[in-house]
């Protein structure tokens, strides 16, 4: 596996991990979780600045529909 795809995966597992899922995959609708409410989605916020240095504005998010979106506005390698 070479860097790109490892950081991809890392990224998987942790909006994974945030959603409350056992996986995810890249054209999964992350809103489809049972567990999907406002906190989750503050909580993805969140996790994306702290963990990949970008900034997600509520209307970032609610123009994300896939887990590929989220994967984009953290700026993921991979895609």
């Amino acid at each position: 596996m070479n860097d790109m795809e490892t950081e991809l995966q890392k990224f998987l597992e942790r909006i994974a991990e945030v959603l409350e899922v056992p996986s995810v995959a890249l054209d999964d609708d992350f809103r489809a979780v049972p567990m999907w409410s406002s906190l989750v989605g503050f909580s993805t916020m969140v996790m994306i600045d702290l963990e990949y240095g970008q900034k997600v504005t509520a209307a970032d998010l609610k123009a994300a529909k896939t887990v590929r979106d989220l994967a984009k506005l953290a700026g993921v390698d991979g895609l």
